[in-house]
């Protein structure tokens, strides 16, 4: 009988694969609205508390200490419930769908921090 057992080795590039997933995500969706300078418009707003605090998610993952990866993760956890709960219109979609997963990912590095 195989028993499967989790290939630990690869763990730190897991975590980097999810920085980088989402790194990719709030610039293929945020980059344009927080370039145009709207400050008439909500988007932009929430582009730049997206672009602002992913960078500062990324860069807390080369910290030793977790401070920095846990506190933009908690703002992204809400920024990231507002989007798929009221501008999304409570529709269960591929936009849903997408922040889901997105919010999933800062939910687990708000409770792990920077584990190595």
């Amino acid at each position: 009988m195989l028993i499967m057992r989790p290939f630990k080795k690869l763990y730190p590039f897991a975590n980097w694969v999810m920085r980088f997933a989402v790194v990719l995500f709030v610039i293929v969706n945020y980059w344009y609205a927080f370039t145009q300078f709207d400050f008439q418009d909500s988007t932009f707003y929430i582009a730049t508390i997206y672009i602002i605090f992913t960078a500062l998610f990324f860069v807390g993952g080369f910290f030793f200490k977790p401070d920095l990866t846990v506190f933009s993760s908690l703002i992204l956890i809400l920024v990231t419930l507002y989007q798929a709960f009221f501008k999304l219109d409570f529709q269960f979609n591929q936009d849903f769908v997408s922040y889901l997963i997105l919010g999933s990912i800062f939910v687990y590095f708000f409770t792990t921090g920077n584990k190595r």
